[in-house]
């Protein structure tokens, strides 16, 4: 199978798919050592790592750039947080598309925080480029009700599943949920792949697999992680006049 395939595999198999989320070689080489099925990148974690606030503040290029690397570096399915897409235009989109077909990206992230409308066009978009050039790429599609706080989040986030299952997305990403009964709801009401955030309230891989949850993310948690361990061995090592706690 090609990455796009075993990506799509790691959707619908028996457990939900762990995805570490990377922000530079280094840290995607980790994830693979560790004997991760595939990365994912963290938009806010590579923005925050060469100085950019998250929300597509980074340049294109420069992302890119880090996907590129990241790519080159590793041996298993990559999906990219490509955020809104970093444009509004459409052309624009499907180059920024092709780019990352070009490095050999296995799956996307793209989010619906602009709203189902704008969405939808940048979703038809993608998919009639990746038909006309038979190409494959997994569209998780990230819907923002919730976090957004958008009227009657839940009913909103069905009604967008369905909506962009129809236009060709190959999984449901919901952001800002941690409820049981909701992500129930939510798993119940589509046959899209469900993926959440993993969190403090909701850490137990096996009891979101009960909930019906295929991928669990650890977005830029795993990047803060990193920086809070680093943070504290610097503090330690300055506070003990002594490198001890380097080794």
């Amino acid at each position: 199978m090609n990455h796009y395939e075993t990506f799509y595999q790691l959707h619908h198999q028996h457990t939900p798919l762990m995805l570490a989320n990377a922000w530079n070689v280094k840290s995607a080489q980790i994830i693979e050592q560790n004997a991760y099925d595939a990365i994912g990148t963290s938009s806010g974690a590579i923005a925050n790592s060469l100085g950019y606030e998250d929300g597509e503040k980074i340049p294109f290029s420069e992302l890119l750039y880090m996907i590129q690397r990241i790519k080159a570096s590793t041996n298993i399915p990559l999906s990219v947080d490509l955020e809104r897409g970093y444009t509004d235009n459409l052309k624009e989109l499907t180059e920024n598309i092709q780019q990352l077909m070009d490095i050999g990206v296995a799956g996307i992230n793209l989010e619906d925080s602009q709203g189902e409308e704008i969405y939808l066009k940048k979703l038809y978009a993608i998919k009639n480029h990746l038909k006309k050039s038979n190409q494959q790429l997994f569209i998780n599609a990230r819907t923002d009700g919730f976090l957004l706080k958008v009227d009657a989040p839940l009913e909103t986030t069905i009604r967008r599943a369905k909506l962009y299952q129809d236009a060709g997305a190959d999984g449901l990403f919901v952001t800002a949920i941690s409820d049981a009964d909701t992500i129930r709801k939510i798993a119940s009401s589509t046959t899209l792949p469900l993926n959440v955030v993993g969190s403090p309230k909701l850490s137990s891989i096996q009891t979101l697999s009960e909930y019906g949850v295929r991928r669990i993310s650890m977005v830029v948690f795993l990047y803060r992680a990193s920086y809070n361990q680093l943070d504290r061995l610097v503090k330690d090592v300055k506070a003990q006049q002594s490198f001890e706690p380097l080794f």
